[in-house]
């Protein structure tokens, strides 16, 4: 008689839910059983719930190198990064691989344009005709997206095409959406004529279609952060009414379940003495960072979403900005043990925010002096798939 104990499922579930996704996929191999468990919808739903509820599995910064178009994942666990690795993504160009037959996509600029539930988006530079792809840094699965043509209306005159995308988690119908909103600005009309297309993609369709337009016609602030922050459901952008290089007037929302826009105020003074506004998210609620004419760093919470009034002042950081340099923190996360805020200064280096200490540490890592602009992004481990 063996002396072996048999673990009841639901205790096994417990336990392993608890462990990394590198233990996870060892694991598979050890039985049909547990292969056919860490597979299992509910359990990937499990260990991501208790992931984002723990903030225990790696925080991973995705960085792009400029010339290369290699993409580095840098662990922050705490006020220390860890040493970059390079990742083995579906869009790099292997050696004497052929470009496709019809567009000659140039792989090099592959570009980070959304992550979620540890799930990354990249497509390549030429937005037009380029390749998309979703793609798990953990499991190493990917998607390359159907291809979808931008199909504006010509335009003549001072014309500025931009692209925005937005990657986000639909909990209702349990599917991921993409959102790619394009802008063709014509700067020689007064006012500026906006002409705009919005085409949302579901996984779980495969499909695109086309969306609804932006109300009030707001222009997108394009000279900051072009991808979307994902919080409470919404997908989120800085809105300017008229053209001009003043302070946004709103923050615009995406709806990823309804595919409905809202706007969220913010706060007068909030602008008040600023020379940029950005967006990102902690603790699950929307933030904003105001870069002050100081130099000082103001990050606000939205602690009531929605809510004009329930945005308040979580930090003010000072010293981080020498005269005249400039701070655009694109990227906004704590490290795993909450003792670290991570920003990134003028695209060329990250910054953290030592909460304990309240002083700064500058990462100067030698393998990212070709990764500027870092074009940072944050991403968890996970076993979310991306198909049957």
């Amino acid at each position: 008689m063996s002396n072996h104990r048999i673990i009841p499922m639901d205790v096994g579930c417990g336990i392993l839910s608890q462990l990394p996704v590198k233990a996870l996929l060892r694991f598979k191999s050890v039985s049909k059983e547990w292969c056919s468990l860490i597979n299992d919808p509910y359990f990937i739903k499990l260990h991501l719930r208790q992931s984002m509820e723990t903030n225990r599995n790696n925080l991973n910064i995705i960085l792009k190198e400029r010339i290369s178009g290699k993409l580095l994942s840098v662990g922050f666990d705490s006020v220390n990064l860890d040493n970059p690795r390079e990742l083995d993504h579906p869009l790099k160009r292997r050696p004497g691989a052929v470009p496709d037959d019809d567009y000659d996509y140039d792989y090099d600029y592959t570009q980070v344009v959304g992550s979620c539930n540890g799930l990354l988006c990249l497509t390549t530079y030429d937005q037009i005709y380029g390749t998309v792809v979703l793609w798990n840094i953990s499991t190493g699965d990917y998607k390359v997206l159907p291809n979808e043509l931008v199909k504006l209306p010509p335009t003549w005159g001072e014309v500025e095409q931009v692209t925005f995308y937005g990657f986000g988690y639909d909990s209702i119908n349990d599917d991921y959406k993409l959102v790619r909103i394009v802008q063709d600005i014509d700067l020689s009309r007064s006012p500026p004529l906006l002409v705009e297309e919005v085409k949302v993609y579901s996984l779980k369709a495969n499909t695109w279609r086309r969306g609804e337009e932006i109300p009030n016609h707001y222009f997108l602030q394009h000279f900051s952060r072009k991808v979307g922050t994902f919080v409470c459901g919404a997908l989120h952008w800085l809105g300017i009414k008229e053209r001009t290089w003043e302070s946004p007037s709103s923050v615009i929302a995406f709806d990823v379940t309804t595919e409905k826009y809202h706007q969220i105020e913010l706060l007068d003074n909030m602008e008040r003495k600023t020379y940029n506004v950005d967006l990102g998210a902690l603790q699950e609620c929307l933030c904003a960072i105001a870069t002050c004419l100081d130099n000082a760093v103001n990050v606000w919470i939205m602690k009531d979403y929605g809510v004009k009034e329930s945005w308040t002042m979580l930090y003010c950081l000072q010293g981080c900005l020498s005269s005249g340099a400039y701070l655009y923190p694109l990227l906004l996360a704590y490290s795993k043990n909450e003792d670290g805020i991570l920003l990134e200064k003028e695209g060329m280096s990250l910054l953290c925010y030592d909460i304990n200490g309240k002083g700064f540490k500058d990462f100067n890592l030698p393998q990212l002096q070709n990764f500027k602009p870092l074009c940072p992004e944050i991403c968890m481990e996970s076993l979310v798939k991306l198909g049957d």
